[in-house]
């Protein structure tokens, strides 16, 4: 028994109208502020993955004019067309970063797009307790080449500081640990933990970090590193810390120990500004119930908003500290970050220029705060290339 023309134009235009779905649903999660913290990491996967929503979408609008043969009216040149726009904003962000890519010279490998997240790595790291502040242990992962260190040779330093939105434990995204342990010519990576922002007193995690930085200078060499050449690495509060840990040695560590200058920092969709004049957040925060959260949970680490405690939220605002004795900067700005509008990093790449300090910019546009979580996402092969290079000049 055959199906009749009508009926088969009908399902095909059922079939065009669901496959438009997906996509459509993505935008949604990708440009409209996010109602709690999982949609917001929705939104981060599918804009990593927003090439795949192209293929649905692709097929709908394949459907469509199939059906439109024997369909009288507008409904399948509408879906056409509708599966169409989405097939293409589906592809704007990889071929924004691809347009990214070719300016910073990066050659990307499409073929890595799929390779898994960041959140496993091939090895163990050698895990050390550096500190315990008001009796609270703080731990370390000592990350070392694959190959290992070749004996009598001391080799650069890396300091990592992971970011989050509350209190997580060190080595956050491990495989970057191992990358930047095994690139470049080998490195040591000592990734630390610090005490995340009690309340009321936001510099304990700075101070930390200080006594991290403190240690590792003292005890690299132990580990095949060379004390002279420290560079320090951080993403979202920890690309925060590591700016103020690389441009001030205010306040004291937490432990006992002096802090030593560092040759290079890189900080990852990191706020520089945190005063009253710093550029407003991103809308799709200010709409969002996240986005309040968001503040509350930042006056109580400081102690109130900052009309009210203006000289802690200069302390805690590189763009402040920076003079011309800072070490050579790297930022990397996510172009679609719900935390952070790209104006925050744009004003600091202009002070850093004022200032003569060496420094390198890198805004890829169509990425979402935590891009790096997608190991081998177009974004993370150009931070990766970035890095590599930005290391190398430096350390």
């Amino acid at each position: 028994m055959t199906t009749d023309a009508p009926t088969r134009s009908r399902g095909l235009l059922i079939g065009s109208a669901l496959l438009c779905l997906p996509a459509l649903a993505g935008l949604g999660l990708v440009l409209l502020p996010p109602l709690s913290l999982a949609m917001w990491q929705a939104a981060l996967v599918v804009l990593e993955f927003s090439a795949l929503f192209a293929l649905p979408a692709l097929g709908g609008a394949l459907l469509a004019l199939r059906a439109r043969r024997s369909v009288r009216g507008r409904g399948a040149s509408l879906l056409a067309a509708s599966n169409a726009l989405l097939m293409v904003l589906a592809l704007v962000p990889s071929v924004s970063v691809w347009q990214t890519a070719r300016d910073e010279g990066v050659r990307l490998d499409p073929f890595q797009y799929a390779a898994g997240f960041a959140t496993s790595a091939d090895r163990e790291p050698v895990t050390v307790e550096y500190a315990s502040p008001e009796g609270e242990p703080l731990e370390l992962d000592v990350w070392r080449p694959e190959d290992g260190v070749p004996e009598d040779s001391r080799l650069p330093v890396v300091v990592n500081v992971h970011g989050g939105a509350e209190d997580l434990p060190q080595s956050l995204l491990p495989r970057w640990d191992t990358w930047l342990a095994d690139s470049g010519g080998s490195r040591v990576v000592f990734d630390v933990d610090y005490r995340y922002f009690p309340d009321g007193d936001w510099s304990a995690s700075l101070a930390d970090v200080h006594c991290a930085l403190g240690w590792v200078y003292e005890n690299a060499a132990e580990y095949g590193g060379d004390p002279e050449r420290i560079a320090l690495n951080g993403q979202s509060a920890g690309g925060l810390l590591v700016l103020l840990a690389a441009y001030s040695d205010a306040p004291e560590p937490s432990c006992d120990t002096e802090v030593p200058e560092v040759e290079a920092v890189v900080a990852w969709y990191s706020a520089t500004d945190g005063t009253a004049e710093a550029p407003p957040v991103p809308w799709r925060q200010r709409r969002s119930p996240v986005g309040d959260e968001l503040l509350e949970s930042s006056e109580r680490m400081v102690g109130g908003p900052p009309e009210e405690h203006p000289q802690e939220y200069e302390a805690m605002s590189p763009i402040l500290q920076v003079d011309a004795d800072s070490p050579p900067t790297l930022l990397i700005t996510a172009g679609h970050d719900f935390f952070l509008g790209t104006e925050d990093n744009g004003r600091m790449v202009d002070r850093l220029e004022s200032e003569g300090v060496p420094h390198h910019h890198v805004e890829l546009p169509w990425t979402e705060h935590m891009f790096d979580l997608n190991w081998g996402g177009l974004a993370s092969q150009v931070a990766r290339q970035s890095i590599g290079d930005f290391l190398a000049d430096h350390l």
